[in-house]
């Protein structure tokens, strides 16, 4: 019976339809795997690219923005202020910072055509190590730019966040950039378990003079 066994043994690891039809049994069950993560693999790769352009966007912007008065005019203003130029530069960065892929008009911050995300621009004056002020003036949820999203951080989240012992009386600004990343495959199997589109948040915070209070 050993015998024999072992015999069929031979006769099958020599056959080579045999040996064919087993690699293509393997190759059947692996390949949706494969195309699965292969998928998954472009897809939140190109995510990440669009990532990593929306936080070079934002700091960008709060360089631009740390170099101007948040105290003059109000984010409704239609005359240049430092409301509508931390939008219109936010936009040119994001163009720039995305080869052109991501155009929010960058020459017009009124414009909110097709803008899929938004620009939240604050501005804080420090006094005593704690937030004493907070631009715009008497709102909390800081200057949206077209109205669809408001700043993920309260007052007292920045004063958590800032390091009270060298924080002294001074001034910040802080940018925050949204962007609804739309899925380029769309596959239902990525879908399925990942909202489409995805909300992408960076934001950064910068020094500004302007913003530090008088006493």
């Amino acid at each position: 019976m050993v015998v024999g066994l072992r015999a069929f043994r031979a006769r099958f690891s020599r056959n080579p339809a045999i040996r064919k039809g087993q690699s293509l049994v393997e190759i059947t069950i692996m390949l949706p795997v494969l195309l699965l993560m292969l998928s998954g693999l472009v897809e939140f790769g190109f995510l990440l690219n669009t990532y990593l352009d929306v936080i070079d966007a934002a700091r960008e912007a709060a360089r631009f923005a740390a170099n101007d008065d948040p105290t003059i005019g109000v984010p409704s203003d239609l005359t240049p202020n430092f409301w509508n130029r931390a939008w219109t530069n936010s936009r040119g960065s994001l163009f720039t910072a995305s080869d052109g892929r991501i155009d929010w008009t960058p020459t017009d911050a009124f414009d909110c055509t097709d803008v899929n995300g938004d620009i939240v621009v604050s501005a804080f004056g420090f006094f005593n190590n704690t937030v004493q002020t907070r631009y715009p003036v008497g709102d909390i949820d800081g200057a949206s730019n077209c109205g669809n999203y408001s700043s993920i951080f309260s007052t007292a989240d920045i004063d958590a966040k800032m390091d009270s012992a060298s924080i002294g009386n001074s001034g910040a600004v802080l940018v925050e950039i949204f962007y609804e990343y739309e899925m380029l495959l769309g596959l239902p199997w990525i879908t399925a378990f990942v909202p489409d589109p995805i909300v992408i948040h960076a934001y950064t915070v910068m020094p500004n003079t302007f913003a530090e209070p008088d006493t």
